[in-house]
């Protein structure tokens, strides 16, 4: 299911307020990250989660051999 949300482009968090109106730019109480937002799906955030924990393990997993 598709809900407009606007996320972070770094973390994926739903937190962001407007920066600066003019320029469009927002900024993530999250991480800090100011910029441009993404219109994307209520589960970006738990997405980018999820892929940030495969990383780690794979990293985890090569490290091992």
């Amino acid at each position: 299911m598709v809900k407009m949300a606007s996320s972070c482009l770094k973390c994926g968090s739903n937190q962001m307020k407007i920066h600066d109106p003019q320029a469009k730019l927002w900024e993530c109480s999250k991480c800090g990250y100011t910029g441009y937002i993404a219109i994307e799906d209520d589960n970006l955030e738990k997405q980018i989660k999820e892929a940030k924990k495969m990383e780690k393990l794979s990293k985890k997993i090569m490290k091992g051999r």
